[in-house]
């Protein structure tokens, strides 16, 4: 039988974490018998549905951490594209393939899912990225994650908004990256875009009313609306509705341009080229 949520949340535990909630080495045994457990590396069990970047930080050395922990709080929340995997090991030379972290020091029952701390995962996760990235991958916790009191055994697997910005506050970085987040971003590619624009000197504002309650996810200088579509939008076959809000768009006095996630991720370069012809036609 699986093992209670309570006591494996991704899939993963230590021995200790089993004996804590009350179950023998029999019991254990029992389990690897019947296959609901199996030996992932000395001290470490996992069920057969465990979560697989915990499992793979677990079978090389360490524990899960960075931006691939974080993610395992919601899946809304933004992971740039190439982040190399994060590793919390007392053997950061050994971590092959990952970033490997040995500080801050870390007891046993802090790792004993297989994941560190989500402060220190956005700690590590953080530390080898661009401004504009990091600000996408704040501004989704601050959407998703609330202020509901965790489990007392689940203390270090959630994200409050104020041990957020707590940890962000820390840091020359952290303060500049508060500086420019917006928790009203509806992605991570919108945050990627505010944030890019707005360093180059830009007025940028966040979902802009307008008619029928509907939101323009970006607005430039108070001339251009920016449509941000996402990685699976597929611009050449627009819905009625999105027709729609163009004209509501246009209506509204805004002149209108459309991005896809490959031409903000692949091409920015060219993306601002036409972002600043908009600005400036007659």
């Amino acid at each position: 039988m699986p093992l209670p949520h309570r006591f494996s949340p991704f899939g993963v535990c230590t021995t200790a974490t089993l004996a804590r909630a009350g179950i023998s080495r029999w019991q254990i045994r029992s389990l690897h018998a019947d296959g609901t457990l199996t030996t992932v590396r000395t001290g470490w069990h996992a069920e057969r549905n465990a979560e697989s970047a915990v499992l793979a930080a677990v079978q090389a050395g360490g524990v899960l951490s960075g931006l691939h922990r974080l993610k395992l709080l919601a899946d809304g929340i933004w992971l740039p594209p190439n982040s190399p995997p994060h590793m919390y090991t007392h053997h950061p030379a050994h971590a092959q393939g990952w970033v490997g972290h040995r500080w801050p020091r870390l007891c046993s029952p802090d790792v004993q899912f297989g994941v560190v701390p989500t402060i220190i995962a956005l700690r590590h996760g953080l530390s080898d990225q661009p401004l504009e990235q990091a600000v996408a991958v704040v501004d989704s916790p601050a959407r998703f994650c609330t202020l509901a009191k965790p489990q007392r055994n689940r203390q270090s697997l959630t994200l409050s908004p104020t041990d957020l910005f707590a940890e962000l506050s820390r840091t020359p970085f952290g303060r500049r990256v508060i500086a420019y987040s917006d928790s009203a971003a509806e992605s991570g590619l919108e945050s990627i875009v505010r944030v890019l624009l707005t360093l180059a000197g830009h007025h940028v504002e966040t979902q802009v009313v307008i008619a029928r309650s509907q939101r323009i996810d970006l607005v430039v200088d108070e001339i251009l609306a920016i449509e941000v579509d996402g990685r699976t939008h597929d611009g050449h076959q627009r819905t009625l509705q999105d027709r729609a809000k163009e004209a509501d768009i246009r209506a509204a006095g805004y002149r209108l341009a459309r991005y896809s996630y490959p031409q903000i991720m692949q091409n920015w370069a060219g993306v601002y080229a036409d972002i600043l012809r908009l600005l400036t036609m007659h």
